[in-house]
């Protein structure tokens, strides 16, 4: 998914990143290029907006913000490695881990400690900031749940009440199946009940309350966990969801499906800005499904965030570059991870047409019953993490393609995980782990000899 690992400071830096903080706000001097390199998302709509925004930050603060477009993890990487790294730039758990742990990321603490816009942050945002050192090597930029997205017009002509709030697996896999319309000649359904894009199985997961874990070293698939494979499973063998190569060859963004009709019902981010913006069609947005009678846990993530690279030359401003583009920069606001925001109120009157829709019931329930991130690059280490999808994804592409069995996933686990070992083993003969951190993989892998 969307891994490198501690920075040592030198003991004077944070008097003098104080300082420069304080310095900061002052307007640009001669001589100065305090330009600051952003890799942006590589939206056309975020670039028009920030660009147009820049001109009055750069009054402000003397700061110039150079938009560079997000063009992978991979690109990332690249240009770490060959000394032109980004100044701000997003990671996920695992990549910020990675490159902290190799002291390619600047520990913000200096300027989160006096800084009141780190206050503004929702309290479990900040909780969540320290690293294995206690480092902060990244700030959330955003959060978010899911929901199922679903075609009201295709409810009605089907019979169907709008969904319950309250909904089971068995309610959705039965509104699937009438909604479902096959062609007269047998071939594929002119129109597909659901789609549930494959990387939503971790929050059905949790929903099916699966001991998910934080940070593991290796792979373990629960019975919970295969319930819920097997019931995704059975979507596609019962022809109400499209496989996963099948939405390969219709060319189409999720989004785009439920737009055309290809799909009655789809799985997807909420807040999702380019479905409130897009779509068309009469829609409304319900939570995810429960699994019987358990509590709903519903997916909140809290893992990503924007991180500042340790070659900055300027830190102040790299810091109160991402302090704006957090907490005040017009594309990403209202801001769900600042707690002084109503976050669905404020974005109802930012879209009236999310009004009635049932977001701010998903909103709700996500915050009232949140279980928490369950994402690969959450549930295991960030030494990990990599060596353990490289071999489980193979297999679950095979699985959802029907050229592999649930059984022999479950079977492939050890033999996974032994090659995970390995790779573990000779990461720890790396000279570019910080010691804090290789001490704790140290740890870590002694505990984990004896698993299987």
């Amino acid at each position: 998914m969307k891994s490198l690992h501690s920075l040592t400071l030198v003991a004077t830096l944070p008097v003098l990143a104080g300082l420069a903080f304080l310095l900061a706000g002052c307007g640009p001097r001669a001589g100065d290029d305090r330009t600051v390199v952003y890799n942006c998302a590589a939206s056309t709509s975020d670039i028009a907006a920030l660009s147009r925004e820049q001109a009055g930050f750069l009054a402000r603060t003397g700061i110039r913000v150079k938009l560079n477009p997000f063009s992978g993890e991979e690109k990332l990487y690249a240009m770490i490695a060959a000394g032109q790294a980004p100044d701000v730039f997003y990671t996920n758990g695992a990549v910020r881990d990675r490159l902290a742990a190799e002291g390619r990321l600047l520990d913000l603490r200096p300027f989160a400690e006096h800084d009141p816009f780190f206050t503004r942050l929702r309290p479990e945002i900040r909780a969540a900031a320290p690293s294995v050192n206690g480092g902060i090597y990244s700030v959330s930029n955003w959060t978010h749940t899911c929901g199922v997205y679903y075609n009201r017009a295709a409810f009605a002509a089907a019979g169907l009440a709008s969904p319950s709030p309250d909904w089971t697996w068995e309610d959705f896999a039965a509104a699937a199946r009438k909604l479902t319309l096959a062609n007269k000649d047998g071939a594929r359904p002119a129109r597909y009940g659901v789609f549930i894009p494959a990387h939503f199985i971790e929050a059905l997961e949790q929903m099916n309350h699966a001991p998910i874990p934080r940070g593991a070293l290796l792979l373990s698939i629960p019975p919970e966990s295969r319930e819920v494979y097997a019931a995704y499973l059975a979507l596609i063998c019962e022809g109400v969801m499209p496989d996963i190569r099948r939405v390969q060859a219709l060319g189409m963004q999720a989004g785009q499906m439920l737009e055309s009709g290809r799909v009655a019902m789809l799985v997807e981010a909420v807040p999702h800005p380019g479905l409130i913006e897009t779509l068309t069609i009469d829609w409304g947005v319900a939570p995810m499904p429960r699994f019987g009678q358990k509590a709903p846990r519903y997916f909140r993530s809290a893992s990503g965030g924007l991180s500042i690279s340790a070659a900055t030359k300027h830190p102040a401003d790299a810091w109160r570059t991402l302090a704006w583009l957090v907490g005040e920069a017009a594309p990403y606001q209202p801001n769900p991870v600042l707690g002084d925001v109503d976050f669905a109120r404020a974005w109802e009157a930012k879209y009236p047409r999310l009004r009635g829709t049932g977001f701010r019931e998903v909103w709700a329930r996500s915050e009232a019953h949140a279980g928490g991130d369950p994402r690969y690059f959450v549930r295991f280490a960030s030494w990990s993490m990599s060596p353990v999808m490289s071999r489980l994804q193979p297999w679950l592409d095979r699985l959802w393609a029907g050229d592999a069995t649930l059984d022999e996933v479950v079977a492939a686990v050890p033999g996974i995980n032994a090659g995970v070992r390995e790779d573990l083993e000779r990461q720890l003969r790396s000279t570019a782990l910080r010691p804090a951190w290789k001490a704790a993989l140290e740890r870590e892998l002694a505990a984990a000899r004896n698993q299987p």
